[in-house]
């Protein structure tokens, strides 16, 4: 490999996001250098039917669809992946249904597993003309008139127009250029494992509501369920105490039997829970996408969506640019940040919103939210809005 190269963007990071930005920005006819410090994932997962990965997602109908235009789900295996074709919300006193057919939608989204999803945005970044510099770690960020250019332990110098921050939470190159970040700790913990149930799951997802205690299944083929149980870090201590025999009935009791006996495969794994926004988006040549910009809780499901619209918006705001045009320019990456905000800031204030309404202790507000889930089985139009809202 030469000591130099010059491309328009270089995309920092081989996450979901980061991987996903140099597809979409290849399929925008740019020239990307993807730079990682990991090697090249293995492209082909292993899982048997019987096995499955304990990190899922839950990916929005409209993802999915930006997905396929971009020739990544080419390489899903539709077999691992598990549609939702209904949600049920229990609050403390009432519960809601939302149904895709209430809204007249297909399905409200699908539930995929991590390894299935970066093999396939692998598999379909390695067959187009996008450089890979893997086991290679980040060492310098520098500016020139027209350019940025970025330096690597293997002495390698490349010189870009834009710099795609997808490396993460604690991002290297937004410490690089000293965007500050504002952090909101939750002190929760997300406990995850899968279990093989005795009932169907009928493609529903479920959530329980307790004061910062959320238990939620989420469907995946063949009787399978995920769980992701946000608790305090005291409980997620207690729970990754016991035995697997132990934790099923936990669990059973906690999803009040709904999906009867249930046995775990595989193994327990945990998350510590925060809300981290960085204060700003863009930098000299720089923009922030996926976990670097931000993290929300993941009771809404939305923190790697939130991601892939990054990617979307910047990659769209390129198809208004001139084939001449800077794509580093300032002007340009200011209209990503004011695009990107406003849904950045939503998020952040609905899953707030939510972790305080089911865990408040004042009996008024509680009346309040349980009447609000009322309210909204009653009317069928206001249900119809939150479905559109959820698959969205």
């Amino acid at each position: 490999m030469a000591n130099k190269m010059d491309c328009d963007v270089v995309v920092a990071g081989a996450g979901l996001v980061g991987l996903a930005a140099a597809i979409a920005l290849a399929d925008k006819h740019k020239n990307v250098v993807l730079v990682s410090d990991k090697p090249v994932l293995e492209t082909k997962p292993t899982f048997s039917a019987y096995s499955w990965d304990e990190r899922v997602y839950a990916l929005t109908s409209s993802t999915e669809v930006w997905l396929k235009s971009i020739g990544v789900w080419d390489f899903v295996d539709e077999n691992r992946v598990s549609s939702i074709d209904a949600m049920h919300i229990w609050g403390s006193q009432t519960d809601l249904v939302l149904k895709a057919a209430d809204a007249n939608l297909a399905k409200l989204g699908l539930i995929i597993e991590n390894q299935q999803l970066m093999a396939a945005l692998w598999r379909k970044l390695q067959s187009l003309d996008v450089t890979l510099v893997t086991d290679s770690r980040c060492t310098k960020i520098e500016h020139t008139t027209n350019d940025v250019i970025l330096r690597t332990d293997s002495a390698l110098q490349i010189n870009a127009k834009l710099i795609v921050a997808a490396d993460g939470l604690h991002s290297w190159v937004r410490q690089q250029v000293n965007i500050g970040v504002s952090v909101k700790n939750y002190d929760q913990v997300a406990v995850v494992a899968n279990f093989l149930a005795e009932n169907p799951n009928n493609n529903e997802a479920k959530q329980w509501f307790n004061a910062h205690d959320i238990l939620a299944l989420l469907p995946l083929p063949n009787q399978h369920v995920s769980m992701v149980w946000s608790v305090s870090t005291e409980k997620a201590a207690q729970l990754l105490a016991l035995t697997s025999d132990a934790l099923c009935e936990q669990v059973q009791m906690q999803s009040q039997e709904s999906m009867g006996k249930l046995k775990q495969i595989g193994e327990t794994k945990t998350a510590a829970l925060r809300q981290q926004t960085a204060s700003q988006l863009i930098g000299e040549r720089i923009v922030l996408v996926g976990d670097a910009a931000h993290q929300v809780h993941p009771m809404a499901g939305q923190g790697v969506n939130l991601g892939f619209r990054d990617v979307i918006e910047l990659a769209q705001l390129t198809t208004k640019l001139h084939p001449m045009h800077d794509i580093g320019e300032r002007a340009f990456l200011r209209q990503y940040e004011r695009a990107r905000k406003a849904d950045v800031m939503s998020m952040n204030t609905l899953t707030s919103g939510l972790d305080y309404l089911f865990a408040t202790e004042q009996t008024m507000l509680k009346k309040l939210t349980n009447w609000g889930l009322r309210s909204i089985a009653r009317q069928p139009s206001l249900k119809r809005l939150l479905i559109k809202q959820a698959a969205h």
